[in-house]
């Protein structure tokens, strides 16, 4: 799929399900930390920082949100790009994330959108094993097939995360705030 096909977002009819939300680049990233420092994945030393200088091959890079963690004795890096775009993110965007992960050596990437991927970002990510994550506001966790509703819920200021991954023509979207097994599959787990 190319990048300039239609987003993986989008309804039948053109619309968002998940409009965007207007919140500033910092509290966009610091609400990304917040989500993962409160995962319960049951792992040693998991520690998550906002805007932490890494050191890559060539040179440091300052991510917007780390974790690390310890598991069977080993040291593990998620690298997260936050991309609080007005469009869904692009191929480029998460290519730019693999050459990152490749210069610091860290064990998964995950991307994370405010207005979702254009699918030649998802089959790229899924490719090379880098998570794509829809930031929704809570107000829309819940929402119908009707898309004709012109009632908009109130926007809560809190935020869920779906992993978002290719599936056979379509895209599933699978919640992972608040099911650490959900979350584990997206994040730790091998692609």
């Amino acid at each position: 799929m190319s990048d300039d096909s239609p987003t993986a977002t989008a309804a039948a009819g053109g619309e968002d399900h998940w409009p965007s939300f207007d919140i500033t680049p910092v509290a966009y990233e610091e609400a990304v930390a917040a989500i993962a420092k409160s995962m319960n994945l049951d792992l040693v030393g998991w520690e998550v920082k906002h805007l932490d200088p890494v050191q890559g091959l060539d040179g440091t890079y300052t991510m917007d949100v780390t974790a690390r963690f310890q598991l069977a004795g080993m040291d593990f890096l998620i690298l997260f790009e936050c991309k609080r775009h007005k469009s869904p993110v692009k191929r480029s965007d998460v290519q730019v994330l693999l050459t990152k992960l490749q210069s610091i050596g860290a064990q998964k990437g995950v991307v994370v959108a405010a207005t979702g991927f254009q699918s030649g970002a998802l089959e790229f990510a899924k490719a090379h094993g880098i998570a794509c994550v829809r930031l929704v506001d809570n107000a829309w966790t819940y929402i119908t097939r009707h898309t004709a509703t012109t009632t908009r819920p109130v926007l809560t200021g809190a935020y869920s995360g779906y992993a978002m991954t290719p599936d056979d023509g379509d895209y599933d979207f699978t919640l992972l705030t608040g099911s650490a097994d959900n979350t584990r599959s997206a994040l730790i787990d091998p692609a």
